[in-house]
């Protein structure tokens, strides 16, 4: 028993410890290319009146950029994560030549509003633009909006790159920008309690993205 015990560790623990590694470095990474993104935006933007842009670091594992009036959480997961046997990535030949290559870190992309963050305000929604998932040959899957999705190649073709980190990243705050606000219909907010107008004053009239096309399936 102890020797199993000891061989897992030396294996599938390993690999796991490895793989965060890997995950962090590229958590990193996306956190200077926000950077480099916002320094070069704010550049530009030679208004009398610039657009907000700033990359707020909030720890070791979350950072948000925000963008105008959007912004995108960047979050690491603390924990490595194998695929289940069924899912679409892992019918796949690449992993199934492989058993190693079905575990992934991951790193999760949120579209939240800008005043959703300055307000606090607790029952706005989020979207998860972008889950990028990398495994221990530093190659990733993107899932999320469709039109980001589908400018990367399957895993197996798609090794982490610079170029490609700061595509990804551009193409995540765009679809934020080209996706306006829906007003809710006149009835569901025609009628509010005392309570719901001290919680919700900034917020009055719930408004939510529309237009994301998420993909989270067989591109096929």
């Amino acid at each position: 028993m102890i020797n199993n015990i000891v061989t897992k560790l030396q294996t599938t623990s390993k690999l796991k410890y490895k793989l965060f590694e890997n995950t962090a470095h590229l958590f990193i990474e996306l956190e200077q290319v926000c950077l480099q993104i916002a320094g070069e935006i704010s550049q530009k933007d030679k208004s009398e009146k610039a657009i907000p842009i700033k990359v707020e670091k909030i720890n070791d594992y979350e950072f948000n950029f925000r963008v105008g009036g959007d912004v995108l959480i960047f979050i690491l997961q603390s924990n490595i994560v194998k695929l289940s046997d069924d899912t679409y990535l892992a019918k796949s030949k690449y992993l199934k030549s492989d058993d190693n290559l079905k575990y992934f870190g991951q790193i999760l992309i949120y579209n939240f509003l800008s005043d959703t963050l300055t307000f606090g305000r607790l029952d706005d929604l989020g979207y998860l633009l972008g889950r990028v998932l990398l495994n221990m040959e530093n190659k990733f899957f993107l899932e999320g909006d469709r039109k980001v999705v589908f400018n990367f190649p399957e895993l197996k073709e798609n090794p982490v790159t610079p170029e490609k980190m700061r595509a990804l990243v551009e193409q995540l705050i765009l679809s934020a920008l080209d996706n306006d606000l829906l007003a809710p219909a006149f009835q569901d907010i025609m009628v509010i309690n005392y309570h719901q107008k001290l919680e919700h004053t900034s917020s009055m009239g719930n408004p939510k993205k529309i237009g994301f096309d998420f993909f989270a399936k067989n591109r096929e």
